[in-house]
């Protein structure tokens, strides 16, 4: 085995020369760990008598990484320091071995605490000599003798400032530290400080001529955590080791004999019984409370936890959920738990039930179902699969559920109610053909042994459920099913819920929006509590679906707007309930006349690998309909917005046509390809519609528009007058659109009456759901609407916005007017005589007469007539 020199930073080779200092020497080359030596530096330049102190068990790089330091690193920063090392073996010589290293040879000052005296001569010298100095005490936790403690505590208080002091320990001394802390003189160093970096790690593995690839790496930091010694041995074992690293590393796993023999040796050998004993029923759970620690082993995990924290035992903690999380490493883990499973398999199967039932109470269901799935017996299993299956599908984790359901207990897989569960994973991942095929897998199955896990009762909600979101996520009933008015409790809240999200839907969709709104309703304050946020995300985003297709446009808003608001609060962003309202959210936007936002275009547009490995839309066509149109609005190129947006709804008509393409979503796209010039996309567009869809609302509508560009102006009445009546059921939107048609097709016929009766109504729907966009399609609409500027009574404010609104898009091509003509041009339409306005505005009559003939000559018109028509066009008015 060959070894490569150290490198400094500048590349050169770095001398290892020891000065006569005691610092240890290594039979290995240490990793440069330039992170850890600027740290060092920069205690060493505080100059305040700073104190470093280093705590981490065997083998996790202090000594090496400090060593390393001080002999070739700390010479070239700090030239003029001096570096004294001492390895503490015997503490009743310390003082005169740290003499010794300091080159101080004053005597004690005869106190009756003699190491105080000790450290009071010590300090009194250094201060006297003024050389920067560094002082190293290494295995600084053998020092116990109270003397010595006393005496090495008032070193550390009064050091002078030249004096930086780096103790290396596996535990902290027994000495006041917070006061070094009080004066900012203290810094702390742990293991997760000391822990090799993947790079560091990478290196320290080339040394020993061991090469792993990214996963072989992350295998390996994943199971020694950077833990130093464990990485050499890794490397060397995996040098050594005739197979793949592949198969070496997964060994690792269970740790060697040279792993056990430091572990053992250095760190469990030194435990107490009664502290081996709480590891080994502790190490059952990955991670573990007090109160599980406490069920585990019957008792005083309180005790036992400080103890472990007082000697620096590698054990990490972190709060979760209001609760402190405790965890082993990895390595350490997996000693004991080989431990715990030689107690025997009732025993370990009972430390196992133990767990799972504390760790379901604490809301950890995926960790409790794998301690329950290492149990013999599958009946605590069952039990857990009924009350909780559906909150692990709801949390997204169905397929590692059933994934390891099928290689531990394939016999369980086999009931109904975890067929109807696979069903329902599949449903929220939009594969509606996989969860018809569960759902007739589950049917068969019922027949053949009506006695299921979960009881009757939550059988029937569950498949309930289902047959209600596949008839939702089919668009169609193979048989209608019937909703009674009140549903069964299932005796679980989330049950409850879906049951009630999912058939509240199905009746919306149906048509019955009342029966479904409340439904819905029903469902959202089921799951207010105990259920997983999901769920109530779900009900919202359908509630606010609901509130679209009874035409509430501002409630679908404000609805989608709660739903997402809901799916940052519990960082559910990447789901598809979470795209849906989005899109309900940007369309009722796009429906008001809002610009719509750049990241809700880029969410909606989003695609990704499904999970039978084909790309699409991460929320499934409709959304990705919605972001195309916005797209189209805004793109700045326009032609392969039109082109996705082509595609997108083609996609949606062949995967998912009947209840999604409510509020005019077909035939406002039909506009966007009418707007871009994409006349011949947007007949076939209404073709295939048609096709699919049938004679329906949208369908008319999408077809006048294609009629109105031919100018057959008649054809267009009698095709919207259908879609007019109150009994048509078209959705407001619809009736909008089918309104404005009609106006249009009036005017260009010449009926004044009736199109003013059709731009009144039109309005009136418009301002009653605050729709703006169809005004905007529409083409001629807000020339309409300038030409009865003022005369639309209690639809002239909303009038105005909507021309408003429009006027960044109008071209201006006269010269622009003054303020002056601006006040005057807007005293016209109120048809007072030249000398009222000279009158109001307190000029002469020849002033207004002159600023008159200055508008007329910029507009190019030639009476007040003619003036007002051109200022309502231009946007003036």
């Amino acid at each position: 085995m060959t070894t490569s020199p150290t490198l400094d930073p500048t590349g050169r080779p770095i001398s290892r020369a020891r000065p006569q200092s005691h610092i240890p020497v290594f039979p290995f080359d240490p990793v440069s760990r330039p992170r850890l030596h600027t740290g060092l530096d920069a205690v060493v330049d505080r100059r305040n008598g700073g104190v470093l102190l280093i705590c981490g068990q065997v083998g996790v790089g202090k000594t090496v990484s400090v060593a390393d330091w001080a002999a070739t690193y700390l010479p070239r920063t700090h030239p003029d320091t001096r570096i004294a090392w001492l390895t503490v073996r015997d503490q009743t010589v310390l003082w005169p071995e740290l003499r010794s290293r300091l080159r101080v040879h004053a005597a004690g000052s005869g106190q009756p605490a003699a190491g105080v005296g000790e450290a009071d001569a010590i300090v009194t010298a250094l201060a006297a000599a003024a050389e920067p100095t560094v002082l190293v005490i290494d295995d600084a936790h053998l020092i116990t003798d109270p003397l010595a403690l006393a005496g090495l505590e008032y070193f550390l208080q009064h050091a002078p400032p030249n004096v930086t002091t780096v103790l290396c320990a596996r535990f902290d001394p027994p000495i006041r530290w917070h006061l070094l802390q009080l004066h900012s003189r203290l810094t702390r160093w742990g293991a997760h400080d000391l822990a090799l970096s993947p790079d560091e790690a990478t290196r320290l593995c080339a040394g020993h001529e061991c090469a792993l690839d990214e996963q072989g790496l992350r295998t390996l930091m994943s199971l020694t955590e950077g833990w130093a010694a464990l990485v050499r041995i890794a490397a060397i074992y995996l040098t050594a080791s005739p197979s793949e690293n592949t198969d070496a590393l997964t060994a690792l796993a269970r740790p060697p004999h040279a792993f056990a023999d430091l572990l053992v040796g250095e760190l469990i050998d030194t435990l107490s019984p009664a502290l081996r004993q709480f590891l080994t029923c502790t190490s059952v759970p990955e991670e573990f409370t007090e109160q599980l620690a406490d069920d585990l082993v019957g008792g005083g995990a309180a005790h036992l936890l400080y103890e472990l924290d007082r000697i620096n035992f590698p054990m990490t903690s972190l709060s979760r959920s209001g609760k402190v999380w405790y965890s082993y490493h990895p390595m350490l883990r997996a000693y004991f738990l080989a431990e715990a499973n030689r107690l025997g398999p009732d025993l370990c199967a009972d430390l196992r039930l133990r767990a799972a039932r504390q760790l379901t109470a604490a809301g950890e269901l995926q960790a409790a179902l794998a301690h329950l799935l290492a149990v013999p017996d599958h009946r605590p299993l069952s039990a857990f699969l009924s009350e909780h299956a559906l909150a692990l599908v709801f949390a997204d984790h169905g397929e590692s559920l059933f994934d390891s359901l099928a290689a531990a207990a394939p016999d369980v897989l086999t009931d109904p109610f975890l067929r109807l569960l696979q069903a329902t994973d599949a449903l929220l991942h939009g594969g509606s053909g996989t969860a018809q095929a569960y759902r007739d897998s589950a049917r068969i199955l019922a027949d053949d042994d009506p006695h299921s896990l979960a009881g009757p009762y939550r059988l029937e909600a569950l498949t309930t459920a289902v047959d209600a979101e596949l008839a939702v996520a089919t668009g169609a009933e193979s048989e209608p099913i019937a909703f009674p008015d009140r549903m069964p409790p299932a005796d679980r809240p989330d049950l409850d819920g879906y049951l009630a999200v999912t058939t509240g839907t199905a009746l919306a969709l149906r048509g019955e929006l009342a029966r479904g709104e409340e439904r819905l309703r029903i469902a959202l304050s089921r799951t207010r509590s105990r259920c997983h946020p999901r769920l109530r995300l779900i009900a919202v985003t359908r509630l606010a679906v609901t509130a679209g297709l009874a035409g509430s446009i501002t409630t679908m808003r404000q609805r989608a707007e709660r739903a997402c608001a809901i799916a940052r609060d519990h960082e559910l962003l990447d789901l598809p309930e979470t795209v849906h309202a989005t899109a309900l959210e940007a369309y009722g936007a796009y429906l008001q006349g809002s610009e719509p936002l750049p990241d809700q275009i880029r969410i909606l547009c989003a695609e990704h690998i499904r999970r039978d490995g084909t790309p699409g839309p991460v929320a499934g066509w409709l959304p990705h309909v919605v972001g195309s149109l916005l797209d189209c609005q805004c793109a700045e190129n326009p032609g392969a917005a039109t082109d996705r947006l082509r595609r997108s709804i083609g996609r949606l008509l062949d995967a998912d046509p009947a209840p999604v393409l409510g509020g005019s979503l077909l035939s406002a796209a039909v506009w966007a390809l009418l707007g871009a010039n994409e006349t011949t996309a947007a007949r076939q567009l209404v073709e295939r519609a048609r096709t699919v869809l049938g004679v329906t609302p949208d369908t008319v509508l999408s077809t006048a528009a294609l009629t109105a560009g031919t100018g057959n102006h008649h054809a267009v009445v009698s095709q919207v007058e259908p879609v007019l009546t109150a009994t048509s059921g078209a959705h407001p939107v619809a009736r909008l659109t089918g309104w404005l048609l009609f106006a249009r097709a009036h005017h260009q016929l010449g009926n004044d009456s009736k199109t003013r009766e059709a731009v009144d109504n039109g309005l009136r729907i418009g301002a009653t759901h605050r729709v703006t966009r169809p005004f905007l399609d529409v083409p001629g609409t807000i020339d309409l609407l300038d030409y009865y500027a003022g005369c639309f009574g209690h639809s002239s404010a909303f009038a105005d916005a909507v021309r408003a609104g429009h006027r960044s898009r109008r071209r201006v091509q006269h010269p622009p007017l003054t303020a002056t003509e601006l006040r005057i041009l807007q005293q016209l339409p109120s048809g007072r005589t030249t000398q009222h306005i000279a009158d109001d505005l307190s000029v002469s009559i020849n002033t207004v007469k002159t600023h008159l003939r200055g508008i007329y000559a910029k507009l190019g018109t030639r009476s007040r007539m003619e003036t007002l028509q051109e200022a309502r066009r231009s946007g003036l008015l």
